[in-house]
């Protein structure tokens, strides 16, 4: 998983679908050559980060919605602090980030964007607000990209809405949890909740490391939902992505629910704010939500030695990283600390990605002559199962190969 980009090439031009980085280890993709248009499905680093790369000459056309347009500027902007503080090479520059805004042509779910050789029609993902999937209709084939997507509705989302979708030549699918299905959401709610009001109840804080798009948004409905008597925060990028949703307002399930989840949550921005919050029991919702930085790691510093405080996990916690490691070894260790955490710890699966059941029932219902397995770790197996289950051909490429279709 990560570094999410193909490209397109059907003889008259190349299009490029998503152009991420492995975002644990900042690695970029493979070089694309000649790109004529770049479509980016959602403002993820590991479907977007690679992005402005595209852009220090000229660059293709950029297609995305207004929503991840805004999102993958504030991602773009962190990836380049983070770089400057970390003393690593940055990727690109503000002036590259500037020139993919000067060819972004910004679209909307439902519309078409005819090509000299294609027409690309964009379908709600229901991964987070703006994300979509999209086909390229070529005069001899169709290609259906999911990139991430969930059928399900959440909170904050209705779900994926693809339309009747037929005639699909190749399905390019995601295929993160091809191996298993997700909890009921209702039955993740309420362990969330219950767990945020045990750890208050117990004179604790509950502190909710979370991604800022979408998953931020998505907790605070969560929490709200169950009519809180204790304080709620809200700190880092969090804020404004959330801020950049309410934007929105058509691309959410419920907006005036999170206008006021939002109305009643209070931001932090200063470390003074943050001391004073730790006063009184309450919960915290912050980035990062895989504990690599933010203000998440001001937090554990000075709650780790604190059994009555929570440790509340929202998101899958990628191998290498320090939310990983401490899951694993009850230690939050960094390039700058090494802290065993007496707190509570507990993971709650809020994911944004379809799982196995949704995966085979899309394969069904659009029922394509052909699947390519991409974004997950048992893409080959997956594809082995859709060859058994539905008779089509299906294969898990490699990072760089070639296929033709």
């Amino acid at each position: 998983m990560g570094r999410n980009a193909f490209l397109l090439d059907n003889g008259r031009e190349n299009i490029l679908l998503d152009y991420g980085i492995k975002v644990e280890e900042g690695l970029m993709p493979l070089p694309t050559g000649k790109v004529d248009h770049l479509v980016i499905a959602h403002p993820h680093l590991d479907h977007s980060g690679a992005v402005p790369t595209q852009f220090r000459k000229g660059g293709p056309r950029v297609y995305a919605t207004a929503a991840c347009f805004d999102q993958a500027h504030l991602l773009w902007r962190d990836s380049m602090k983070i770089s400057r503080l970390k003393g690593i090479p940055q990727l690109y520059t503000q002036m590259d980030i500037d020139n993919a805004e000067k060819n972004a042509q910004r679209v909307t779910f439902g519309q078409s964007v005819d090509t000299k050789s294609a027409t690309i029609d964009f379908w709600d993902a229901g991964h987070v607000p703006g994300a979509f999937s999209c086909m390229v209709e070529m005069p001899k084939k169709k290609v259906f990209y999911t990139s991430d997507f969930r059928m399900s509705p959440t909170r904050l989302l209705n779900g994926a809405k693809f339309g009747k979708l037929k005639g699909v030549d190749t399905l390019i699918m995601e295929s993160t949890y091809s191996d298993r299905d997700h909890q009921p959401r209702e039955e993740t709610e309420k362990g969330l909740i219950n767990a945020v009001k045990d750890t208050v109840a117990n004179g604790g804080i509950a502190l909710v490391p979370v991604f800022a798009v979408g998953r931020a948004a998505e907790i605070l409905l969560v929490l709200h939902s169950s009519k809180p008597d204790y304080p709620i925060y809200l700190d880092g990028m969090a804020r404004e992505a959330t801020e950049i949703a309410l934007r929105y307002p058509e691309l959410l399930r419920d907006p005036k629910a999170l206008t006021e989840a939002v109305n009643n949550t209070t931001p932090l921005y200063t470390d003074e704010e943050r001391t004073a919050a730790l006063n009184r029991p309450c919960a915290i919702v912050t980035t990062g939500g895989m504990l690599e930085g933010g203000p998440v790691v001001f937090y554990l510093k000075r709650l780790h030695m604190r059994p009555e405080c929570a440790l509340l996990y929202t998101g899958f916690q990628a191998p290498r990283t320090a939310g990983r490691y401490l899951l694993d070894t009850n230690r939050f260790v960094t390039a700058e600390v090494d802290m065993a955490v007496k707190m509570r710890i507990d993971k709650f699966d809020f994911s944004a990605h379809a799982g196995r059941n949704e995966l085979f029932d899309l394969v069904k219902k659009m029922s394509p002559n052909h699947v390519v397995c991409i974004h997950g770790d048992n893409c080959e197996r997956f594809a082995t199962e859709l060859r058994g289950r539905f008779g089509v051909e299906a294969e898990a490429p490699k990072v760089g190969e070639t296929i033709e279709f």
